[in-house]
């Protein structure tokens, strides 16, 4: 073989390679970055699955668990409600979730209590934070296109530090944490 059919062998290789690489890379981009969903049309429904809580010491329990969202008949509102069972009593909390701003990604979340917060939805997930007194509450909803929604919720107490160090960041510790997976039901 003369240099330069070695040069387009070669070149051929490269080509070949470099072809099958993106191709490998654009569906393994594509499982990681999946089409984007329609939130939270894509996901009204009930779904079920184990609420797992956790601290420091390891897990505490494992509860089956319900979630459920539904629109309302105001436009731009829904309500969704995650059911906790605790040996054979159902414990239900309620949320309404307003939209502020959908092509932002903002909505507002009021519990059973009254209590009201804002969230906002990046890439699937809704994200909230709330801090009542010295504590933190942080929660994730994951809403997956496998018909799936991963709830995390981080439970946090500020830490109090030296107050003569006055470049001393402020930070908070995670003393519960709570986890689920629900799939989607079809009644």
């Amino acid at each position: 073989m003369n240099y330069k059919s070695v040069n387009i062998v070669l070149f051929l290789f490269l080509a070949i390679s470099l072809s099958t690489y993106a191709q490998k890379g654009s569906n393994r981009i594509d499982k990681e970055f999946p089409t984007p969903i329609s939130f939270p049309f894509d996901f009204l429904g009930n779904y079920s699955g184990n609420l797992r809580v956790s601290n420091a010491t390891g897990t505490l329990a494992n509860h089956p668990t319900e979630f459920s969202i539904k629109e309302t008949e105001t436009k731009g509102e829904f309500v969704y409600s995650i059911s906790y069972f605790i040996g054979k009593e159902k414990q239900a909390i309620n949320y309404q979730l307003r939209t502020i701003d959908q092509d932002k990604g903002f909505y507002a979340i009021k519990d059973d209590s009254g209590m009201e917060f804002t969230a906002i939805q990046i890439e699937n997930i809704l994200y909230s934070t709330v801090e009542i007194d010295n504590t933190i509450l942080f929660t994730t909803l994951h809403f997956t296109n496998d018909e799936k929604v991963r709830l995390n919720i981080f439970l946090s107490e500020k830490v109090t530090v030296n107050k003569k160090n006055k470049n001393q960041a402020k930070s908070a510790n995670i003393v519960l944490m709570q986890k689920a997976v629900f799939s989607k039901v079809y009644n």
